[in-house]
């Protein structure tokens, strides 16, 4: 709910509070007033019928009493005129019923114990009704009759008619109260008007220029249009969003000097990431190209010489007489020692570059890598390709062999593993690689840290050159999963 709302329903709230307060005491003391008021002219009313009736009675006999007493009863705000003894016997009554009945009234009663007036307000005949009872004293003139032993004779009992009083208060009550509910609307409208004039416009203007603020719009301001506590509110709003602004510019200048040394510092590293990339590149080129190489020169050179050494020690083990025993065995050695050194040095010049990546492609390579080397070992090895129909460029095979060769390495070396799954995937574009172990597993980060990790770094930056993404996942007892995922047109 909005500030002037909940305002204006607070003042009309307050002014409902006080009219409802003042007004009800009002209806109270007037009510008394005029209730006050019947009660002081029913008692002279009273007064007079006494003083009537009691003429009548030294004057007339009972039928001059009761004629007279039937003429007061007529009257419009008389109900009942009642002449009782001093037994509560109906003497005379404006209802010819009631003569001769006894009555038991306490008021009555009282009334003849203290010789005093006694009013009571009743219900009768679905009327509010004021009754007064006045004793009848035994005055001398009334002894002729009735003696001077009794200091009461009687009571007269009058009972007058409330309800054009009350009547009267009701029809009060509705004007006072549509006077009251016309004074509480023009009152009320008048305060909240001034007060949404005074206050709720301004700080709604207010309000609205906050708002501009937060959105971004610094250059907001509130009008200050009196000298008052709103005004001076207002004064300090705009004092405090000059200063919101300045520091907004001098934000957004540092921001865009900012984004200017970011783009710069920005463009100088990727320079350096591009001649760095540049530079692996070359490097595993040359690297490629050296071990090329290398291969070919020990194939060439040392491969036929322990050949041609193996050659000339079996036609001198032949040429040999048969009791020359000891120089055949010495010989025989020879050929095995030179034997092994040559399967070595093929071993050695295959991991160098297997011939058969560069004549047959990635999978037979993969396949005689992993026969050569993981099942030599006993470890059991299951190799899959997926997407494969096609032989890819001879870049992207030397990379993903020689990723692969270094992981097969670091099992057989470090693992401890009995089972190895490849998975070699090409899909959109990219080749995906899943290599998993059931060794020992290690601390990855810490293995990156080592200065001896040179394997773990090797992947990385062969992946990172080609800019494909690398994920390794080791646990100690739980095996260790290398995935990388390299583009197809990135090499």
């Amino acid at each position: 709910m909005k500030l002037q709302y909940k305002i204006t329903f607070f003042i009309f709230l307050i002014l409902l509070v006080i009219g409802v307060a003042g007004a009800g005491i009002m209806l109270h003391l007037q009510r008394q007033a005029a209730f006050s008021q019947f009660e002081e002219s029913a008692l002279s009313m009273a007064e007079m019928i006494h003083e009537t009736l009691e003429h009548d009675m030294l004057e007339g006999g009972q039928e001059n009493i009761q004629d007279a007493v039937a003429r007061i009863a007529s009257v419009p705000l008389i109900n009942e005129v009642v002449i009782l003894s001093s037994t509560q016997k109906v003497y005379a009554s404006g209802e010819i019923s009631e003569i001769g009945k006894t009555r038991h009234d306490a008021e009555i009663a009282q009334a003849l114990a203290t010789g005093k007036i006694v009013t009571r307000t009743e219900i009768m005949y679905g009327q509010s009704e004021l009754c007064v009872i006045m004793p009848v004293m035994n005055k001398p003139e009334c002894q002729t009759c009735h003696g001077a032993e009794a200091k009461m004779l009687g009571a007269i009992e009058i009972g007058l008619n409330r309800s054009p009083i009350e009547k009267q208060l009701r029809t009060q009550m509705l004007l006072m109260a549509l006077i009251g509910g016309l004074t509480f609307i023009a009152v009320g409208g008048a305060v909240a008007f001034m007060v949404r004039s005074a206050v709720l416009n301004p700080l709604s203007k207010l309000s609205a220029s906050a708002r501009r603020i937060s959105k971004g719009d610094f250059s907001a301001r509130a009008e200050v249009e009196k000298e008052d506590e709103v005004g001076m509110v207002a004064r300090t709003f705009n004092e405090m969003a000059e200063r919101v602004e300045q520091y907004a510019r001098a934000l957004e200048d540092s921001k865009r000097e900012l984004e200017a040394r970011v783009q710069e510092r920005t463009k100088q590293v990727q320079q350096m990431a591009a001649v760095r990339g540049q530079l692996l590149q070359r490097l595993i080129s040359a690297q490629e190209e050296e071990r090329r190489r290398v291969a070919r020169e020990l194939h060439d050179e040392a491969g036929q010489a322990l050949s041609a050494i193996m050659m000339n020690l079996s036609r001198a083990i032949e040429a040999l007489p048969d009791e020359a025993t000891e120089a055949k065995e010495k010989l025989a050695q020879s050929r095995s020692l030179a034997a092994r050194t040559l399967a070595d040095l093929r071993k050695l010049i295959y991991d160098l570059r297997p011939e058969v990546l560069d004549q047959l492609g990635l999978v037979p390579a993969l396949r005689s890598y992993v026969k050569s080397h993981l099942e030599a070992q006993k470890i059991k090895a299951q190799l899959s390709f997926i997407g494969l129909k096609d032989r890819l460029s001879p870049q992207v095979e030397i990379t993903l062999f020689r990723i692969i060769q270094e992981a097969i390495t670091n099992i057989i070396r470090h693992s401890g593993a009995s089972e190895v799954n490849i998975q070699v995937t090409a899909k959109n574009s990219m080749v995906t690689t899943t290599i998993k172990d059931n060794g020992k597993g290690f601390d990855v980060e810490a293995a990156f840290q080592a200065p001896e990790s040179w394997g773990l770094r090797g992947i990385r930056e062969r992946v990172a050159i080609l800019g494909g993404e690398l994920k390794i996942e080791s646990k100690r007892g739980k095996g260790t999963s290398i995935e990388f995922r390299i583009p197809l047109g990135s090499v």
